[in-house]
């Protein structure tokens, strides 16, 4: 159920991003980023923790889930971070 959650508050910060881009200040647009892939991040670290669960490679200790959590969020960050600066490239 958490999975659910965090992958619909990511969905809800980004259709935000996308609706409201020219209301919403730059702050706004950087704090609903952040939040968007924090939480898709922490859904991706409960993703894996469950495919662990099912396969049978998870030793079941929830302390591994903020190791995953960190490890894709730089990912997942790094990964905004260039398609931001593709559709800049691409727009102008």
């Amino acid at each position: 159920m958490h999975f659910v959650i965090n992958v619909f508050v990511t969905a809800v910060c980004f259709i935000s991003i996308i609706l409201f881009k020219e209301i919403l200040n730059k702050n706004v647009k950087v704090l609903l980023s952040v939040i968007g892939c924090g939480t898709l991040s922490y859904a991706l670290a409960i993703l894996v923790k469950k495919c662990g669960e099912w396969f049978g490679c998870w030793s079941g200790d929830a302390q591994y889930i903020k190791s995953d959590f960190l490890w894709i969020f730089a990912i997942v960050l790094v990964v905004y971070i260039i398609i931001n600066i593709i559709a800049k490239k691409n727009k102008a």
